[in-house]
């Protein structure tokens, strides 16, 4: 679990001691002020002092603890509004998400919502490729799937994205000069095998396209490489995609 994702837990919890330490409070002032209303002792001339250290006490612990339950509760309430408000913005982050999908399906795939593109990385030689691909290395899959689409859009491709969900492993078609690729691309933080590969090929076929492309951000290893030699896949690696599209 992240820190992050601990930090919201610890607060609730001290708060949640906080308020049973102040109910308590309360309770113990309560119950001073009862002792001093029908308890005998107090209205002897020896229990005179202790009936005003129960009285004064218990009024003050009563005190403390309406207090300190107030605050408690005005925490609680202000908590959960900041809940409320982070689930209806990431809400309003998926739709967007999904509203720019579908806005790249049917004109285009060079239109990334505002409040991605701090995470992506700028097209072109603003930035070096070591600082491009810690960017790509923040990505979530979707992010790197329009990011890819803008490449190949930038070098002239016409892009088609595939549905997000049951897309059989092709996430965009791209043509230029008549030739249409399906392309598949791999998000990855490790070396890529066959294993990795072989729905690549199913998907080319589904989509009944003669030529395919697996893309990723980190490499291909043997098993992959002898793969894509005998099924005729093109396998574009992590200095593939800087040489040729990122530069």
């Amino acid at each position: 679990m992240s820190k992050k994702s601990q930090k919201p837990k610890q607060k609730a919890n001290k708060l949640s001691v906080s308020s049973f330490l102040f109910i308590l409070i309360f309770a113990i002032g309560v119950a001073l002020a009862l002792l001093y209303a029908f308890l005998p002792f107090f209205k002897t001339e020896e229990g005179k002092l202790w009936s005003q250290v129960c009285l004064y006490g218990g009024i003050a612990l009563i005190a403390v603890g309406i207090v300190g339950i107030i605050v408690c509760i005005a925490l609680y309430r202000r908590a959960d509004r900041r809940e409320a408000k982070a689930k209806k913005e990431r809400m309003e982050m998926l739709e967007k998400q999904a509203d720019a999908l579908a806005a790249a399906q049917t004109s285009g795939v060079t239109y990334v919502p505002a409040q991605e593109a701090a995470q992506l990385v700028t097209v072109g030689a603003y930035q070096t490729l070591e600082e491009k691909f810690a960017q790509i290395a923040k990505m979530d899959r979707t992010q790197f799937v329009i990011y890819v689409a803008r490449l190949f859009s930038r070098k002239g491709y016409q892009v088609k994205l595939t549905p997000v969900i049951d897309n059989h492993d092709i996430d965009m078609l791209v043509e230029k000069m008549g030739t249409v690729i399906a392309v598949s691309c791999l998000l990855a933080n490790r070396v890529l095998g066959k294993e990795d590969i072989v729905r690549v090929r199913d998907g080319r076929m589904y989509y009944n396209v003669n030529n395919c492309m697996a893309l990723t951000n980190m490499y291909f290893d043997r098993s992959a490489l002898e793969y894509a030699q005998v099924e005729r896949m093109s396998l574009v690696d992590r200095n593939l995609l800087a040489n040729d599209f990122m530069n």
